[in-house]
């Protein structure tokens, strides 16, 4: 749990101190002048703040008069606490990392406001359903929830249920559309997909045989369908053949287990490879191992893919930077809950494609 504010001094006098604009009026002298109560002309001040349509207006036609322009801390400091709950289930150690450096990034840049987070970090391997139920549940007296690796349909009662009762909902990274929410923060994985086709078409331009294997994280994701459907359709404008789409469900043990067979049925006649998923490394194991050299598109840039990269088992990775996804997706519900800024549906990440040349650039 964190919790900061500082105690922060409104200054009335107008003058210029070190490059920054001190106010000419105080919100107490404003309250003064309007015989309201400093709390009242805070609200009133505050789009999301509770008060008459009547109030609101005469607090803002003096602050326009006055050329009073709030200040963070102190518009803040009379205030109680956002509280922002995150819940983060992911199989993979160093993307947890990153939101969980992102979340700290972005507090620290919004250290002018009270707020307080905690977050409940969800391991698929050893996961009691009844138990994630209850905590989304849980969370729905805080100011906001976000969520990211709970888009599969069997969480969907919990978060509608979340949802009739707090609508500050966000998803991250892997959102379900059909879910209702405030908003999500993801990579687009249409694109991405796109991306992949075209690059496996450039890299098989010149050959005979275009033979495309597609590995997809979880189907039950609807990130993960739509992706393989975007796939499907680029393969098909750049005259790929996709000769199978295997369904990974998303576990390293299930695709070490499936990937002889998956060769025993179409041997060296696979082409290109696209994975939606970061899970990758039985694949590139079995490419290593069995001397295949099929191009290889991957996904993420943990350190495996990284040395597959290194080695050319892996012929290039996408970035879906979900650093930049969960920062964006913090940064804007505070700015939502605080100052009613409005935000887009979706929030997209930078899509980027890694080859050996540039690993250094996403370190």
């Amino acid at each position: 749990m964190r919790s900061l504010w500082y105690n922060a001094k409104v200054q009335s006098v107008a003058l210029l101190k070190g490059g920054l604009l001190l106010e000419k009026i105080t919100i107490y002298e404003l309250a003064r002048e309007l015989n309201m109560t400093p709390s009242m002309v805070s609200r009133a001040l505050s789009p999301n703040g509770k008060v008459r349509a009547d109030k609101r207006n005469q607090v803002l036609e003096a602050a326009k008069k006055h050329g009073f322009v709030p200040n963070s801390f102190a518009s803040r400091l009379s205030m109680k606490s956002i509280r922002i709950g995150v819940i983060i289930r992911t199989r993979s150690h160093v993307n947890c990392e990153k939101m969980v450096a992102a979340i700290k990034s972005a507090y620290n840049e919004l250290r002018d406001y009270k707020i307080e987070y905690d977050i409940k970090i969800i391991d698929p391997h050893t996961e009691q359903f009844e138990e994630t139920q209850q905590t989304i549940l849980a969370y729905a007296d805080r100011d906001g929830l976000i969520v990211s690796g709970l888009s599969a349909e069997k969480y969907a009662p919990a978060l509608n249920a979340f949802y009739e009762k707090n609508k500050n909902l966000v998803q991250v990274q892997a959102a379900n559309e059909n879910l209702p929410c405030l908003f999500s923060s993801k990579h687009d994985e249409k694109t991405a997909a796109e991306m992949a086709a075209e690059f496996l078409s450039c890299c098989l331009k010149r050959s005979e045989q275009k033979n495309i294997l597609l590995l997809t994280g979880d189907l039950n994701s609807a990130l993960h369908k739509s992706a393989a459907e975007a796939f499907a359709s680029a393969c098909e404008k750049h005259k790929l053949c996709l000769v199978e789409s295997f369904d990974m469900r998303d576990s390293e043990e299930f695709l070490k287990n499936s990937v002889a067979d998956i060769f025993d049925r179409h041997g060296e006649k696979i082409d290109g490879i696209y994975i939606t998923s970061g899970i990758s490394a039985p694949l590139c194991e079995y490419l290593e191992k069995s001397d295949l050299s099929p191009f290889v598109v991957a996904f993420d840039t943990h350190s495996a893919i990284r040395e597959y990269l290194k080695k050319s088992i892996v012929t290039a990775t996408i970035s879906q930077d979900v650093t930049g996804q969960m920062k964006n997706a913090f940064r804007a519900l505070i700015l939502y809950i605080i100052k009613g800024e409005t935000v887009p549906k979706t929030f997209f990440s930078d899509i980027r494609l890694v080859l050996q040349s540039n690993i250094h650039l996403f370190d």
